[in-house]
């Protein structure tokens, strides 16, 4: 049988077929080699001398190779579309971003450029503030509070609202050390009654308290003015100093703060002790309500004409404004002139007896009215002189005529 020649031929095809793939890949290793050269310049050179290629590796590189010379001589032929690549990089990263849900509208406010310095600041502030105020509890110092409000707690019953700053101070009814001995006017009703009104007339009043408790997390601070009453009492009345008597001896003239004002009489606080002063004590002038010239955080000097007590729970004063400022009733008396008329305000009745203040600035007494209406408090009425009384520094004489009622 004959021989079969399926290997021969194959064994002489396949020979010239290596010798121009090995002439095309050294052609194609040479061309890559210079590219590369090209494009690595120095440092492509150092890393050839220094790792020489294998034949393994150097099969290995003509694929890749035939790979850079496609995509280089594409570049070549669209370098418009090799520039624009980047670009289509960020509709990528956009697909991949999640599409929120259906939005939800705010309601915003303006932003400030320094909103978070701002929220920093307040912060700060209102920790200072309880510094502040922690410090005075460790030492027991009086903190002055104004007073803003009343109101009834579950806890601590009847207790008045101050404030210092921006920190809110409740200070019991029963610590507020209110002496109703010395008003005649709130002798009715029940201690608690009584102590509700005077309070309602201190509104807006600078007190001294010594803080009596404070809670941090509720932002709560308990405070006694009966506490600090006692402080000062302790130490302008009680404490000698060198020559042996107290700052607040009889004689001197002291600053009281006016904390309470009603129509007809005004509270005044001389260092750690409260008076009660009328309208004839406060005023030459006769006035007809004490609001309208004296007022709540008003200051004014005292003299101490008489004082007694030993103690912090016994002192009491005898004030006197008066001398300490002068007398222009007594001046205004040459402007008047007998049967002369001039317009005045009733200030007070009693017993049937007018008193009244000229608008001349002289303090009048009306003892008749020819109106057939009764004059009452407030009223603008018309005024004739029948007499002038330089020793009281007033003058007597007769209503004519109401000329505005007081509503």
């Amino acid at each position: 049988m004959p021989r079969k020649k399926t290997e021969a031929p194959e064994t002489e095809k396949m020979e010239p077929i290596a010798e121009e793939t090995v002439e095309s890949v050294e052609m194609e290793e040479h061309t890559t080699v210079a590219i590369e050269e090209e494009e690595a310049g120095p440092e492509a050179e150092i890393s050839e001398a220094t790792e020489p290629i294998s034949d393994e590796a150097e099969m290995q590189q003509t694929e890749p190779a035939q790979e850079d010379l496609e995509e280089d001589a594409a570049n070549r032929n669209e370098p418009e579309a090799a520039e624009e690549e980047p670009v289509s990089e960020l509709p990528e990263e956009n697909e991949n971003r999640e599409i929120p849900s259906t939005p939800q509208q705010l309601h915003l406010g303006v932003l400030k450029l320094r909103a978070d310095e701002e929220d920093r600041q307040e912060m700060s502030t209102q920790e200072l503030i309880w510094n502040e105020l922690a410090n005075y509890n460790r030492t027991k110092r009086t903190v002055p509070v104004t007073v803003t409000g009343l109101e009834t707690t579950q806890l601590a019953g009847d207790v008045v609202v101050a404030y210092y700053k921006q920190q809110r101070v409740i200070v019991p009814m029963s610590e507020m050390a209110i002496n109703l001995s010395d008003d005649i006017r709130y002798l009715d009703g029940s201690v608690k009654d009584r102590l509700a009104r005077i309070c309602n007339t201190m509104l807006g009043a600078e007190i001294d308290v010594v803080i009596k408790g404070m809670d941090k997390q509720n932002s709560s601070v308990v405070a006694s003015r009966k506490d600090a009453m006692n402080k000062k009492r302790e130490r302008f009345y009680l404490t000698p100093l060198s020559d042996g008597l107290p700052q607040v001896r009889e004689g001197r003239v002291v600053e009281g703060r006016i904390i309470a004002v009603t129509p007809m009489v005004a509270r005044i606080e001389l260092f750690g002790v409260e008076v009660s002063m009328s309208a004839s004590q406060l005023s030459w002038d006769w006035i007809s309500d004490v609001s309208d010239k004296f007022h709540v955080g008003d200051k004014i000097n005292v003299l101490i004409e008489k004082l007694e007590g030993d103690s912090v729970d016994n002192l009491r004063i005898t004030p006197d404004v008066k001398s300490l400022i002068p007398n222009v009733s007594v001046q205004n008396l040459e402007k008047c002139a007998v049967q002369g008329k001039y317009v005045g305000e009733v200030t007070n009745i009693h017993n049937g007896t007018v008193y009244l203040r000229l608008q001349i600035g002289v303090n009048a007494i009306a003892h008749t009215n020819y109106d057939k209406r009764n004059p009452g408090k407030g009223d603008i009425v018309s005024f004739v002189v029948t007499r002038i009384n330089p020793d009281y520094g007033n003058v007597t004489g007769v209503i004519t005529r109401i000329i505005k009622q007081h509503i």
